[in-house]
């Protein structure tokens, strides 16, 4: 169980970033992504997770999120990171990673995200050992002014039910870009996400066949209800974790295309 945290004088801050990839290239630059010099460099962003968009869970693709820790300075890291990439980058900047990451990805939007009370930070996630093989990814606007209304109301209310389910938040954020958008990301398994979707079917009495199915649960259309009070739009997608980020799983799972087929004769 995350650990609830309370404000101190420096606010944990992460760039979370989503990226459109050229192709297939999502495991390449997934991997450039891991190499970033920043991640070798004293109070520079460090990568918390890089993750590709499991198209069958909808969404754009190819499409990669990256979410970056900017470090335990708070605004004072940020304004490093940012002094880095402003008017010192045209010659002080590494070339040659940036030529290897521009063969993979055309273009990107970033978001400066602030973690609220009850976010976990790195440190903190690396420490509980949360681990998660596949992640759900809250991209969603709220009424403008009233994100952290609602990020107090996930705390409060979404992780612990959430938690039950077998997901565990790892990002609970503020965009601080504007005044009208929030990021939550959760830590999870195919089974357990199965086994929560059922269920919020069987309330909705929409209950369909298959061995995850779950009895109905009412506190999980109770909860949408409740965010509803905030929630003006945006999506929900399935994103497959990097293995060997923090969070993510050792490795790739082994798997062969005669997995899918029918036996032969």
């Amino acid at each position: 169980m995350a650990t609830v945290r309370r404000m101190g004088d420096q606010r944990d801050l992460y760039l979370h970033e989503t990226v459109d990839i050229v192709g297939q290239g999502q495991y390449d630059y997934m991997g450039c992504v891991t190499r970033e010099p920043t991640n070798a460099m004293p109070d520079m962003l460090t990568l918390q997770g890089t993750f590709f968009v499991c198209a069958v869970g909808g969404g754009r693709w190819p499409q990669v999120v990256n979410i970056w820790d900017v470090g335990p300075g708070g605004w004072d890291g940020w304004a490093a990171n940012v002094d880095r990439l402003n008017l010192k980058r045209r010659k002080a900047f590494y070339g040659e990673w940036w030529d290897e990451a521009a063969q993979w990805r055309t273009g990107g939007f970033d978001r400066l995200c602030g973690g609220v009370p009850g976010s976990p930070s790195t440190p903190e996630i690396a420490a509980l050992g949360v681990r998660g093989t596949l992640f759900v990814h809250q991209l969603l606007t709220v009424a403008p002014g009233a994100p952290l209304d609602y990020l107090a109301a996930v705390v409060e209310t979404q992780a612990p039910l959430w938690r039950e389910y077998g997901h565990e938040p790892t990002g609970i954020y503020e965009v601080l870009t504007n005044q009208h958008e929030v990021v939550v990301v959760w830590a999870t398994s195919i089974a357990a996400h199965t086994r929560l979707r059922s269920a919020r079917d069987a309330a909705r009495g929409l209950a369909g066949n298959g061995a995850e199915r779950a009895a109905a649960d009412d506190r999980l259309v109770a909860w949408e209800r409740m965010s509803a009070e905030w929630v003006t739009g945006g999506d929900t997608h399935l994103m497959t974790p990097m293995p060997g980020t923090v969070y993510g799983p050792d490795d790739w799972d082994e798997a062969s295309l005669s997995d899918w087929l029918p036996p032969e004769g």
